[in-house]
């Protein structure tokens, strides 16, 4: 009776085990289905070698989309991102605050919703251009006072940084949030500039001035690691350093396909050698 119980049990692991399979496969398969809905070109400076924690195979490897948020047009800060608006928020459905009990919202409340990918638009552009002209400026200041210590290290600060935006820093900008994406397609109608990933949102009060309002922030990306196929994944390993390593990356591209179910995919590589 035991043996017999034991059978069942092992039998039902492997049912589900075999559908869980199937179901995953059978999502890949319909994401691949058709054309894509958009395929951006992405390079070593938008793709870094994923985390490869104790769940991950040996002989697996993903690539993680390295994206960020524009910088407020007041930002001092040059690594201050840009927070959601309250008409934003208000559009995706979070509750507006309650002026009796505005405390709520001190409180993380998420939504999933659709965030617009931009690849090497508007977005970067604005940000190359304020790298330059902050260089210009702390150029600026040094030449009046050329031997002060603290003028030149901002001047070589924004000489790095402006180094780094134009042959480093990825060009992958969140510029937008939505939840229905017909409407979002039709205000960037651009498949091989913008992608449309699924994502998380979070929302708070921003109490700190006389007017309360919604803030909040994309704290997430879902798919933002790919995996790397089989074809490609010797040549990534070998070339690519190890997970948040800040060594040099060798130059590559790669074509990143996102399809029926915006998970994104990874479709060629090239300019890996040997």
């Amino acid at each position: 009776m035991i043996t017999l119980t034991n059978r069942h049990a092992l039998l039902a692991g492997l049912a589900l085990v075999l559908l869980t399979n199937t179901v995953a496969l059978t999502g890949v398969w319909y994401n691949r289905q058709g054309q894509p809905d958009s395929s951006l070109l992405l390079s070593e400076r938008e793709l870094q070698r994923d985390h490869e924690g104790p769940r991950r195979e040996n002989s697996g490897l993903a690539l993680r989309m390295d994206w960020r948020s524009p910088r407020p047009v007041d930002a001092n800060n040059r690594y201050e991102r840009q927070p959601l608006q309250q008409e934003q928020l208000l559009a995706l459905g979070f509750a507006p605050l309650d002026e009796q009990h505005p405390g709520y919202y001190q409180r993380y409340d998420k939504r999933q919703v659709l965030v617009v990918l931009e690849f090497d638009g508007p977005a970067y552009q604005a940000e190359l251009q304020r790298a330059v002209a902050e260089l210009q400026q702390a150029s600026e200041r040094l030449s009046k006072l050329p031997q002060d210590k603290e003028l030149q290290a901002a001047e070589k600060s924004a000489r790095e940084y402006l180094e780094n935006e134009r042959q480093r820093d990825s060009r992958l900008f969140a510029v937008d949030v939505g939840l229905d994406a017909v409407s979002l397609r039709q205000r960037y109608a651009d498949r091989s500039r913008y992608a449309l990933v699924p994502g998380t949102v979070s929302v708070w009060c921003d109490c700190s001035g006389n007017v309360r309002r919604l803030t909040g922030q994309i704290n997430q990306l879902h798919g933002s690691s790919i995996n790397v196929p089989h074809s490609w994944r010797s040549a990534l390993a070998k070339h690519l350093p190890a997970a948040y390593s800040r060594g040099e990356r060798p130059a590559f591209q790669a074509q990143v396909n996102f399809g029926q179910r915006l998970e994104p995919w990874i479709e060629t590589v090239t300019g890996l050698h040997d």
